[in-house]
């Protein structure tokens, strides 16, 4: 025996209405564990950004450093390249 569709909504329908009146009164009100997410969200930005330029930070002073020496690096290998040409020509020419 078949319910009548009157029966089925006298059951479902204030179901519905009160879900939805449940669901705006959430959506008005922001609830206090959302802030909690949201505080939560904004720490964990807040640490990832003093990583971030920690690491920044100790990339700058180890590329400076690596440009000391690769200028360092530069004088001794033309200074020996000089080298090697002034040994060349004395040898050629004596």
């Amino acid at each position: 025996m078949p319910l009548p569709w009157t029966t089925i909504l006298r059951w479902v329908l204030p179901e519905v209405i009160s879900a939805v009146r449940h669901i705006k009164k959430q959506q008005a009100a922001p609830s206090s564990s959302h802030e909690d997410n949201l505080t939560g969200r904004i720490e964990k930005l807040e640490k990832a950004l003093e990583l971030q330029s920690r690491i920044n930070e100790e990339l700058t002073t180890q590329l400076q450093q690596l440009r000391k020496r690769l200028q360092i690096l530069t004088f001794v290998a033309l200074c020996g390249l000089i080298l090697a040409v002034i040994t060349v020509m004395v040898l050629t020419f004596k």
